[in-house]
């Protein structure tokens, strides 16, 4: 073969520059996870909670939208009224839902130029089969990012919470910061 490839990167070469200030999303590794204050939620959030238990997991998702800020996923089982319970039985504690596949929503160059930002709570089903269902949008932002966020929260996969070893429902909601990462300056 010849030619001089001596200055030719190998054919798997990443650029450090793209991934260099990628950081994996954050969680607790705790299972089972302690419940949260319900000082902390948002009328909104706490419409959903009500006086239920309910946990919290925050994500450091490295994308445009969350240039400002992490993401919030409160969760709590989801109550299918299945009858009475043994009282006798103590509760027992959810372990969290861990994301397998995450899918992160648009922020078109046009809305960021515009300085359209804020953080859209949605609230969804995240299912046994690790599935998530039931997306609407409880205080959004702009019916564009709004829809964005819909959008990409539906198309996420979770290994399930557990209960007693067993996969169950969850209901949650997820705080999404859209926050330009250069406000103010040309993009």
């Amino acid at each position: 073969m010849t030619g001089d490839r001596t200055n030719a990167p190998p054919p798997s070469f990443v650029n450090p520059n793209l991934i260099a200030n990628v950081r994996p999303p954050r969680v607790s590794s705790s299972r089972p996870m302690q419940s949260e204050s319900t000082a902390k939620i948002s009328d909104a959030e706490r419409t959903v909670f009500g006086n239920r238990k309910f946990y919290s997991v925050m994500f450091n998702m490295p994308n445009l939208n969350s240039g400002g800020g992490s993401w919030v996923i409160r969760f709590a089982e989801l109550s299918h009224d299945a009858g009475p319970r043994d009282s006798s039985s103590p509760a027992a504690d959810l372990s969290q839902p861990m994301p397998t596949r995450e899918v992160d929503p648009a922020y078109p160059l046009q809305l960021m130029r515009e300085n359209v930002s804020g953080t859209v709570i949605l609230y969804a089903v995240i299912h046994a089969d690790g599935s998530v269902g039931d997306v609407r949008v409880l205080r959004g932002v702009d019916d564009r990012l709004d829809r964005y966020a819909s959008e990409a929260v539906s198309q996420w996969k979770f290994e399930p919470a557990t209960k007693n070893g067993s996969p169950v429902d969850v209901e949650a909601t997820f705080r999404i910061p859209f926050r330009p990462t250069r406000v103010g300056q040309n993009f």
